[in-house]
């Protein structure tokens, strides 16, 4: 694969994405920068609303049409800016090389299609080598023993399988054909802690076995701590801190939105029973605030922060944006 210089399988520069009605702009992504290392695991981590499913449909182009719409940036994989290219040119990339992984199995599967046939026709439409029916059904048994559900259900439609066994279907559509990314957008979120677990710890195993580069979307931290190697912190439409996982976990330096984030986490260990929601709401993504987005629910927010827009602060791998930062001055919190 003709990878970049800098050895990133995808590089996302300066992307603003918008919702358009014939009332108003939903101001979605405003200007990110995230770049993916092969074989590594990128969480993006927010609330609902940050603009992480966007961005995630950004890169395969899946927006939804004539509503939404790129109005600035770029987005490159194995050399190529994926904007550029024709609808047939993103249909060979969809699935193949870039897959996607959607955080609902139930309407993600048809249910009038046996499971194998799913992941068939996935394989049919990628099949670049000719390879033979029999060849396609080989591949379809074996991805099906892959994700832990027997070749013989393959005949077996989705109201069949429980939700966890359906995650596992969706999740093996997505690496039928052995892709070099795969974005999965919270695969857990329907699922019960216990299956949450076998999931994460399968599609790691299987991101392994098969070196692929995954980005994995979340509203969960600890997710984030189980499964990433890099880590962005997205709010508003704007990554507003990153780095490595450890930069993001063990760093002495927070965005004050990362500090609620990590504020909302239970732990087993806290002297009270309650929790540290995050005060406020996030901002309306149509009349998005002046200066920095994340001001009108931030406990130490001044009048610069109101006003201006912060720059990221760069701490070796670590990058905040955040006018608390500026200089590479912690905070004065007590």
């Amino acid at each position: 694969m003709n990878m970049e210089q800098n050895n990133n399988i995808l590089e996302i520069k300066d992307l603003h994405v918008v919702y358009e009605t014939d009332t108003e702009t939903v101001y979605a992504v405003n200007g990110i920068d995230l770049s993916l290392a092969p074989g590594k695991t990128l969480g993006i981590v927010g609330e609902t609303g940050a603009g992480k499913t966007t961005t995630a449909l950004s890169i395969l182009r899946l927006l939804p049409q004539d509503i939404g719409k790129v109005t600035g940036g770029s987005i490159t994989f194995d050399g190529k800016d994926l904007l550029n290219l024709s609808n047939s040119e993103m249909q060979k990339i969809r699935g193949a090389s870039i897959s996607m992984i959607f955080q609902d199995p139930m309407t993600s599967l048809n249910p009038v299609n046996t499971v194998g046939d799913q992941i068939y026709e996935s394989l049919m439409l990628h099949n670049d080598d000719h390879k033979s029916k029999h060849e396609l059904e080989e591949r379809v048994d074996a991805i099906l023993e892959t994700v832990g559900i027997p070749k013989f259900r393959k005949k077996e439609y989705p109201h069949q399988f429980s939700g966890g066994m359906k995650q596992r279907i969706v999740i093996a559509i997505a690496l039928a054909c052995h892709p070099a990314i795969v974005i999965a957008d919270e695969p857990t979120t329907a699922l019960d802690v216990t299956i949450q677990a076998q999931v994460l710890a399968m599609m790691r195993r299987l991101k392994d076995q098969m070196g692929m580069a995954m980005i994995l979307i979340t509203h969960d931290l600890g997710v984030i701590a189980e499964t990433c190697d890099d880590v962005a912190v997205m709010y508003a439409g704007e990554i507003v801190e990153s780095g490595t996982m450890e930069d993001i976990f063990n760093h002495e330096r927070h965005h004050p939105y990362t500090e609620g984030l990590f504020g909302s986490i239970p732990s087993l260990d806290m002297e009270t029973d309650r929790l540290k929601p995050i005060s406020g709401l996030m901002p309306d993504p149509t009349n998005l605030p002046q200066g920095c987005a994340f001001s009108p629910r931030c406990p130490y927010a001044t009048d610069k922060c109101r006003a201006e827009k912060p720059v990221k602060s760069e701490f070796g791998t670590h990058t905040v944006a955040c006018h608390l930062f500026t200089g590479g001055e912690s905070p004065n919190v007590d």
